[in-house]
């Protein structure tokens, strides 16, 4: 389905009940990601919540309606909020979708329908980059030695997607492709088949990331309006994110006033995939801790119980799914 919102055309999907609370997950990877992986990841949540996801404006199957900017990107995710008239809403974003979800809950926080929100593998500022290139220099000989059936890609040429440098959609693909075992949680479990279909699968657009990644990202900065906040939050990483690493989400979770942080020790940057079960039982036991689930309370309880999640519960801890309070 489209709507038109600020002079763009999103598209957008709805799946689970009609009346139950609302999830909107947005997606990360402005002009190489859309709604799919979302719906992947979280559709196991429909049972108690309606979820939302969709593409950003330059991305997927929206339209390419320029200006593309995070505060765009928020008051886009307002307006589709608006246009489905959502009473009330989690937020759940990923990566640039976290960045994203920061943006909205800085400027959209005061928000009757605003209850929370989830954030993973992101960061409240552009501080990490410089750590993101150092982990990937660290592991790129190792990568290179392993001779995947993938582009063979130049460090230079990993630096164009890096700085938003892309000359074209098909040189995005192909670097984008070459590139992908970095996100991997170890350089064994990559999966080359299933990355080679997920790649053929997806629009690139590499005008939106070079917007993104040369204007947006280089200047975003959410650490003086985090503090402010003043609804819950879960934030959670893998372990072995190299793009976002661990400390930039400690950083949100100090910063969020009502923040917990669980750091997912076999994962990488997808966290909600690399641990799958266990990520969805800590979101829906986030739900359940402020309170957002009613008239599904029950049946999210009983999800909660067979989802196969661990929590330590305490000031510090860390585990499959260790957590920091």
């Amino acid at each position: 389905m489209y709507a038109e919102i600020n002079g763009a055309d999103l598209y957008y999907e709805v799946h689970g009940p009609e009346d139950a609370p609302a999830i909107v997950s947005l997606h990360g990877g402005p002009g190489i990601s859309d709604h799919q992986k979302g719906k992947e990841a979280f559709e196991a949540l429909t049972d108690n919540y309606r979820l939302v996801v969709y593409d950003h404006r330059g991305c997927g199957q929206s339209s390419l309606t320029e200006p593309y900017s995070n505060e765009q990107y928020a008051k886009d995710c307002e307006g589709l909020i608006q246009h489905l008239g959502l009473d009330e809403v989690v937020l759940v974003g990923g990566s640039y979708g976290g960045f994203i979800t920061q943006e909205y809950a800085t400027r959209f926080g005061e928000k009757d329908h605003f209850k929370g929100f989830v954030l993973r593998d992101t960061a409240a500022s552009h501080a990490y980059e410089d750590n993101s290139v150092e982990n990937a220099r660290e592991t790129w000989d190792a990568m290179k030695a392993r001779n995947f059936d993938l582009p063979d890609i130049t460090w230079e040429e990993f630096m164009t997607v890096m700085d938003g440098n892309v000359e074209s959609d098909a040189e995005f693909e192909r670097i984008w492709l070459g590139m992908l075992p970095l996100y991997a949680p170890t350089l064994d479990e990559f999966d080359v088949e299933s990355a080679k279909e997920a790649t053929a699968e997806r629009d690139f657009h590499h005008e939106t990331h070079n917007e993104m990644f040369t204007n947006a990202y280089p200047n975003m900065d959410y650490t003086d309006d985090l503090p402010d906040v003043d609804v819950p939050a879960l934030v959670t990483v893998g372990r072995h994110d190299w793009i976002t690493p661990p400390e930039a989400s400690v950083e949100i979770a100090d910063l969020v006033p009502d923040s917990r942080l669980v750091i997912f020790e076999s994962s990488g940057h997808s966290p909600n995939f690399d641990q799958a079960d266990q990520y969805l039982a800590r979101v829906r036991e986030f739900f359940d801790e402020i309170g957002y689930g009613d008239p599904y309370a029950d049946r999210e309880a009983e999800a909660v119980t067979d989802g196969g999640g661990a929590r330590a519960d305490g000031d510090s801890g860390s585990a499959d799914g260790g957590e920091r309070r």
